[in-house]
């Protein structure tokens, strides 16, 4: 089936980009800064692999998760627990190897868990850059597989004495968990002095896969979830705010920026297998999660030269408790039980954007950061320090037929978890032979776009990437409630290095374009989390461990008129990870996976303009572990469940308009996701082990603007 559907959407897509051109034209990507801060390009142009998704496709996503909204691009996919977490997978990588980023800057929201998620609310960005393939020259270690970018809306500026204001109010509901979203974007001028607000609620009751069958205790062993329909304790609350004030004169402008967000969350677990009854749902882990992020960043005119400085400090903190709903949570304090970690990072960055030298012009830059993560209550993680500084310089040569970019870069870190206080119960973890360890490397880049004709291009890149173990990787010792498992560091694991390349065939004109990009990445000292057989308080003990790793993939988008009307968009990714020095398949690899979508404009109906109707689907390739040391693949073992996945296919149906309300512009959105209720596991979804996707949701949205 999958062999059959890859061909069929390639075959089908090239001879649609051979159709006869219609009136209407297929819409450009944004401009993407992120991959080239010298020039202003569109996302065609650049050599690496970007994509932009606006504050409106956002809006449509309708999810609190980031790796839901970013997973339709290809080779984008996400590790999610219910509808509130989802962590971004690019090219096989998450995690560390995935740079999140904040207005450019590093973000730190504790999200070395495989459940853990980025503390960011994405219905207050303006804008989501993702960049495919490592970016380390620019945005600094820990980019291996990519970066997403999350970019809030720049402030509003008027003329002197002129005033300025507009906004949106948008409210969203889920028929699945009753999730609701209420929020507020608004911007406001006053000659060169502006301001920007944004506010947003999000609340959820627990989920509901579709009716099935489960197994219960005196089953025989089968692959039966032990849980279906309404699944408890997946239940969650967000809630976030954020206010910018901006100035502008000749010379350049300055932002002062904050940003908060506030989450309470709970995951579905179960009993272990020795309890009386067995496999009981609980709640794995209740946590309740906040981080308030402060941003002051510049530009300044100096001549022909652009100063770009900026600073930014976050304080991130974590509470969890095991087995304990957060409604629960305060019981649990001061108990074993409870965890209390809080992150203190500050960074800061000076870059210099110079003017030509010869056909190059770029940027050269230094930042550094320092971080202190304090243990305050439980053992998982210790109180450590870290601190790092680099060198970088990135230049671009903006040619007739070509665009070169080249850079380099030295990063330089230390981590230091001392002996005293509340670490000294991690002495079983590490000891003063192995509680400082620095780290450093050189990384690189080299990326070529030939513009071959008016409508073809060809890019490459190749790439050197470098990341640190975390402090996590390092140093962590006790039971991560999140996961039901106990988990270890590994004092002496060394850094992971990369060198990776990618081959871009584009496709463009008025009315259609199309990608197809191959990539191989090796990892050295690829660091992994493998689950060692042993047992920990009848959990599964895990520990961090190196081997060298292979990436290599196809990516293939395209998007086409069909008729003049009607918009056909698709993709496909094919991917495979391989463990070259065991000679096994990586951990939490993505399936191979493609997806199509129709847009049909039904024009103008009464007083609602640019109605459309949407009908996608997605497949996804069965998937297996790769062995017994990846995470959750004791479910293969066990009397239900399955860590190993089948292919699936969902449906979806849309339907979205523009209206005029009291002379406002506004928009509606009606969705259903999971159209037939199908019953599947995704090999990604952390809960595949004892439960199903979340079955059909109906979700309306509506927006209007100011």
């Amino acid at each position: 089936m999958k062999k059959t559907l890859t061909l069929s959407l390639f075959a089908s897509s090239l001879l649609t980009l051979q159709s006869h051109a219609r009136e209407q034209v297929v819409q450009l990507e944004d401009i993407a800064v992120s991959a080239s801060p010298v020039h202003q390009h569109q996302a065609y142009d650049v050599p690496a692999q970007v994509d932009t998704l606006s504050s409106r496709e956002i809006s449509e996503k309708q999810s609190a998760s980031l790796g839901k909204i970013l997973e339709d691009i290809p080779g984008v996919n996400t590790v999610s627990t219910g509808s509130q977490a989802g962590k971004p997978v690019i090219r096989g990588m998450t995690g560390e190897r995935v740079k999140v980023l904040s207005n450019g800057s590093s973000t730190d929201s504790q999200t070395y868990g495989i459940r853990h998620l980025h503390n960011i609310d994405p219905f207050l960005a303006e804008r989501i850059e993702v960049i495919r393939g490592a970016q380390g020259v620019l945005y600094g270690s820990d980019a291996l597989g990519g970066i997403v970018n999350v970019l809030s809306a720049k402030p509003l500026f008027a003329e002197d004495g002129q005033s300025l204001y507009k906004g949106e109010i948008v409210s969203e509901y889920h028929t699945n968990n009753q999730e609701w979203m209420n929020g507020i974007k608004a911007k406001a001028a006053e000659g060169k002095i502006g301001i920007n607000l944004g506010l947003s609620t999000r609340s959820a009751e627990n989920y509901k896969t579709p009716n099935h069958p489960t197994w219960k205790p005196g089953d025989p062993a089968g692959t039966l979830p032990r849980f279906s329909g309404e699944l408890p304790f997946t239940n969650f609350e967000n809630r976030s705010a954020n206010l910018a004030l901006g100035y502008e004169e000749e010379w350049g402008n300055i932002v002062l920026e904050n940003t908060y967000w506030h989450s309470y969350q709970n995951y579905l677990g179960h009993t272990p297998g020795n309890a009386t009854p067995p496999f009981e749902a609980i709640s794995s882990a209740g946590q309740e999660l906040s981080n308030n992020e402060t941003q002051l960043r510049a530009e300044v005119i100096a001549g022909e030269w652009l100063i770009k400085p900026s600073i930014s400090h976050t304080r991130n903190a974590r509470e969890a408790a095991t087995s304990t709903p957060y409604e629960e949570m305060e019981s649990k304090k001061g108990t074993p039980d409870y965890l209390d970690l809080e992150v203190k990072r500050t960074d800061a960055k000076l870059a210099v954007i110079h003017p030509i030298w010869g056909i190059f012009d770029g940027e050269v830059g230094i930042e550094g950061y320092t971080k202190e993560q304090i243990l305050r209550e439980g053992k998982l993680a210790p109180s450590a320090d870290e601190k790092g500084i680099a060198l970088y310089l990135f230049e671009e040569a903006d040619l007739e037929d070509f665009i070169l970019q080249a850079g380099v870069r030295y990063d330089r870190r230390s981590i230091d978890a001392p002996l005293d206080g509340n670490n000294a119960q991690f002495s079983d973890v590490f000891d003063a032979t192995n509680n400082s360890k620095d780290f450093g490397a050189f990384g690189g880049s080299l990326g070529l776009t030939y513009k071959a004709t008016e409508h073809w291009n060809i890019a490459a890149n190749l790439t050197r990437g470098f990341r640190a173990p975390s402090i996590f990787e390092l140093y962590a010792g006790g039971i991560h409630g999140g996961v039901q498992a106990y988990q270890r560091g590994n004092p002496e694991l060394e850094e992971e290095t990369t060198l990776g390349a990618d081959l871009s065939l584009r496709y463009k004109d008025e009315t259609k374009q199309a990608t197809l990009t191959f990539y191989h990445t090796s990892v050295q000292e690829y660091i992994y989390l493998e689950n060692t057989g042993n047992t920990v308080n009848n959990l599964p003990e895990m520990q961090n461990q190196q081997t060298d790793a292979r990436i290599q993939g196809i990516e293939f988008a395209f998007e086409t008129h069909v008729a003049e009307a009607t918009r056909l968009e698709g993709a496909f990714e094919i991917i495979r990870g391989e463990d070259t020095k065991n000679d096994r398949a990586l951990p939490l690899m993505p399936a191979h996976n493609a997806r199509l979508a129709v847009h049909h404009d039904l024009g103008s109906l009464w007083q609602l303009k640019n109605n459309t109707l949407s009908l996608d689907l997605k497949y996804v390739d069965a998937q297996k572990v790769g062995g017994s040391y990846e995470p959750f693949a004791q479910y293969n073992t066990m009397p239900f469940g399955s860590a190993d996945t089948s292919g699936y296919t969902l449906w979806g149906l849309g339907y979205t308009n523009d209206f005029e309300l009291f002379e406002k512009a506004g928009s509606f959105t009606i969705r259903a996701n999971n159209l037939f209720d199908k019953a599947y596991r995704d090999f990604l979804d952390t809960y595949k082990g004892y439960a199903l996707g979340m079955g059909r949701d109906i979700s309306f949205s509506v927006s209007l603007k100011f």
